[in-house]
């Protein structure tokens, strides 16, 4: 029968895909690995720079402030998968007084802590297969005063309202839209605050120890599987 279907015309069906954004690196990295051995979706991720060294995923370049380059990946993986979700765990994290900020610096971190996310969640709802969820990330520290976390928690506080506000458009395509707040996990801005700060941290966490990927996996496996009813427009906390 598999042999005759091009002759009558039949399509064969595509593979579901899972598109991770920015996983080339901190949280990123450590979350392909997590969920690839744990679905059964193809999972394709994205780098900007430098291609990572390994020939297990096929990773596609991405320019994640460039609306042409989100459009033209999004568009050639629809093409030959269907995506079932969109995950982005890309991000610029940024700690500095705002009086020694430059404009240039405020600009990178608003470009790709929400411009960038806002583009890709534009062109996920015209790529993505019927039921499919776009994830984003956002962190803890849109909850603290946290001196010199300014732009951070503008660009993060910023995306979260704008999920909340596009999951009615998301509602009426058949898809979703979500964020993850997290909090302190070992991978990406903990590495790069002062070891003094992050014992004092780890004194006021539960068993003294921080999230561990297995939790973010799970919980963006549980998501896509869900129906997008369930949860659109919904802001979870993973702590």
């Amino acid at each position: 029968m598999g042999k005759c279907d091009s002759k009558v015309g039949v399509v064969a069906q595509k593979k579901k895909a899972l598109v991770i954004v920015g996983a080339s690196g901190g949280i990123g990295t450590a979350l392909l690995e997590y969920i690839s051995a744990r679905t059964d979706l193809v999972c394709i991720p994205t780098y900007n720079k430098n291609k990572p060294a390994t020939g297990t995923y096929s990773w596609i370049q991405h320019d994640s402030n460039n609306s042409g380059s989100t459009k033209s990946m999004l568009e050639a993986i629809s093409k030959i998968y269907e995506i079932a979700g969109v995950i982005d765990v890309s991000g610029a994290f940024f700690a500095s007084m705002i009086e020694k900020a430059s404009a240039e610096e405020i600009s990178r971190v608003i470009s790709t802590n929400l411009i960038a996310p806002l583009i890709l969640a534009k062109n996920a709802q015209q790529f993505m297969g019927k039921g499919g969820k776009a994830i984003f990330m956002s962190s803890i520290v849109t909850t603290l005063r946290i001196p010199g976390s300014s732009v951070y928690t503008a660009s993060k506080a910023g995306l979260e309202q704008g999920i909340s506000a596009l999951s009615a458009e998301f509602d009426r395509t058949g898809h979703a839209i979500c964020v993850i707040r997290l909090g302190y996990m070992d991978y990406g801005m903990t590495y790069k605050i002062k070891e003094r700060v992050r014992s004092e941290i780890l004194l006021k966490l539960p068993q003294e120890k921080f999230i561990g990927i297995q939790v973010l996996g799970e919980k963006i496996l549980d998501l896509v599987g869900s129906e997008t009813a369930e949860v659109n427009g919904i802001l979870y906390e993973i702590e």
